[in-house]
């Protein structure tokens, strides 16, 4: 699945009924950023998982987020086979 923003993929999300079972975001997106994102899925899921891309580095966003809030983060530029690892990885975890 797909969203164009951050407000579209929490609308996505809404529609899935729990069959989600990873987010991959970016931190900046129109309309809503990453960690706003995560808070709002956080509230009817707290076990998603999610990994954040983004060409920031992490500490960067990371203050926006509460502390012990858990996700992977793939830094930017990345490779697809970066990007599947990164996702096995996480599912695994």
């Amino acid at each position: 699945l797909q969203a164009a923003s951050g407000v579209e993929a929490l609308e996505l999300f809404g529609s899935h009924d729990g069959k989600i079972e990873l987010v991959v975001s970016d931190v900046v997106m129109p309309e809503m950023d990453g960690p706003t994102l995560l808070r709002e899925l956080r509230h009817g899921r707290p076990d998603l998982k999610v990994i954040f891309v983004s060409g920031y580095a992490e500490e960067a966003f990371r203050k926006n987020l509460p502390d012990g809030e858990q996700f992977a983060f793939l830094p930017k530029p990345f490779t697809l086979k970066q990007l599947v690892e990164a996702v096995k990885d996480t599912i695994a975890a």
